[in-house]
């Protein structure tokens, strides 16, 4: 039995009574007995509770990983967010349309990715997200409200900027939950999502389109699920959970 499964069973699925210390230098066995530990698990029920929800949040793309993860997310029956920037909408149109047509969330990015540059003034924030709003309405015919600034709602972004975007209609969500696979390996994502994602009801997890993001992301999907999650697409009518408003 691997220590994935240990993990993820012992103590009722609890993994609270370890040591923070000790954990982090528990040294994870290799992708393949994950899976096959994962795989095991997932041939029965799982018992999801509904007051536990996560989001699964991706951030930068579209890309060239887009449709490896779209494919990931269907095989699962899992719908996901996706955070888009506009120059990558309009360079991979076909997966803003495979995103938009299977049902999951869609928000925005930002043009610039660029704090300088995004919040040069407050009206220069609302047109970065105004463009994208727009370009993914030329794609699509569908428009969505949906927004997670870059870096966060906090610390970077002025006041007048974040209200400006809430008066004029943006949801602005951040995270509760940053695996940081932006500069970590699979393995240390996995480790990351199993350690900082106990004991809260509500997950919002950070996620980017890279390859060691596909590599970890199903075996994130079987955690939520063992753990009792239901894992859901951000829609309109959620109220925005950001740093703003104190509710992450």
């Amino acid at each position: 039995m691997g220590i994935v499964k240990n993990l993820l069973i012992s103590k009722g699925n609890d993994i609270s009574y370890y040591d923070n210390e000790v954990y982090r230098n528990i040294k994870i066995n290799t992708i393949t007995e994950m899976i096959n530990d994962i795989s095991e698990n997932s041939k029965k029920d799982f018992d999801i509770n509904y007051d536990k929800v996560a989001y699964i949040t991706i951030d930068d793309g579209p890309s060239k990983y887009t449709d490896e993860i779209l494919d990931i997310l269907d095989r699962n029956n899992v719908k996901a967010t996706f955070f888009m920037i506009n120059r990558n909408m309009n360079a991979y149109k076909d997966q803003v349309i495979r995103i938009q047509q299977e049902g999951h969330g869609v928000g925005f990015h930002s043009v610039s990715h660029d704090v300088k540059t995004l919040y040069k003034t407050p009206k220069s924030t609302f047109e970065e997200f105004s463009t994208c709003r727009d370009t993914f309405n030329e794609i699509t015919g569908e428009t969505s409200n949906l927004i997670r600034i870059p870096y966060g709602s906090k610390p970077y972004t002025p006041e007048e900027s974040y209200k400006i975007l809430v008066e004029n209609g943006f949801l602005v969500w951040d995270w509760n939950l940053d695996t940081e696979d932006w500069k970590s390996t699979t393995d240390n994502i996995i480790s990351n999502v199993l350690l900082n994602g106990r004991n809260k009801d509500d997950l919002v997890l950070l996620m980017h389109e890279k390859k060691q993001t596909v590599e970890a992301l199903e075996h994130i999907i079987m955690v939520l699920k063992e753990r009792g999650y239901q894992i859901l697409p951000i829609t309109e009518d959620k109220e925005a959970m950001n740093f703003w408003n104190q509710n992450l």
